[in-house]
């Protein structure tokens, strides 16, 4: 069988480089190097582009993974900003929940992280709460002066529900993760059934309820041991394939 093909949402950023500070469309080989350990192919989608340029690229592939970035625009959702919010754009929301709605009509797997699952429960009725941190809290507080390697290196439990997906793909129903985000899920979108919790109670992991395969998590597998990240990415190019 050929190699899936998994389209990848790049984060659209402006970043320092020789020629001065540029708008960038950048992707972590964390997330490429997970896709191509699992046996699937894959490639970026740059961000930004118009909401009708979603069809036609989520017929190119065979999945999709929507990956982290910044926060999403309250706008997007029916709420009002706080200050916690930043880097927001309207822009790269709409064409992010067009390609869910696009994979979803298709019936084409989605694997949705950290960003991707706000974005996956925004894309289907959703909201957020624009702020879950707190010092000394499950979900500590994230500032421009975290120290990168401490960031990296905390983890918190979360439960899986024992009829979950994730349950199922890890034969476990405690995890530990990573806690690289400050937003969280909200009211829970109508068509998502929960399947993970952190203990303060925020939803850390969500599925389709349905046929469609789509489940979002909200740490980042991918920056974990290849123990933790090869049986999803795994589960998620089965579901590819078994389509």
């Amino acid at each position: 069988m050929n190699r899936p093909i998994v389209g990848i949402t790049a984060w659209r950023r402006r970043l320092d480089t020789f020629l001065g500070r540029e708008l960038l469309q950048t992707l972590s080989t964390y997330y490429s190097d997970a896709v191509i350990e699992a046996g699937m192919t894959p490639v970026m989608f740059p961000n930004g582009q118009s909401p009708e340029e979603a069809e036609h690229l989520v017929a190119m592939v065979d999945g999709l993974v929507i990956s982290g970035g910044d926060d999403i625009s309250p706008a997007t959702y029916g709420a009002e900003t706080s200050e916690s919010v930043s880097g927001d754009d309207q822009s790269v929301d709409a064409f992010e929940v067009a390609l869910v709605q696009a994979a979803k009509s298709a019936g084409k797997p989605v694997l949705a992280i950290c960003r991707g699952i706000q974005l996956l429960n925004v894309a289907l009725g959703g909201t957020l709460s624009q702020d879950v941190t707190a010092p000394g809290a499950v979900h500590e507080l994230i500032t421009s002066e975290s120290d990168p390697a401490d960031l990296s290196a905390r983890r918190h439990a979360i439960h899986l529900e024992g009829d979950s997906v994730l349950s199922g793909i890890y034969g476990a129903t405690e995890l530990k993760v990573n806690t690289l985000h400050h937003q969280g899920v909200n009211q829970l979108a109508d068509d998502l059934i929960i399947d993970g919790r952190a203990p303060d109670g925020l939803i850390e992991a969500a599925r389709c309820d349905g046929s469609w395969w789509a489940l979002g998590v909200q740490w980042h597998p991918e920056r974990m041991e290849s123990s933790d990240h090869n049986p999803l990415f795994g589960a998620f190019r089965d579901a590819i394939q078994a389509r």
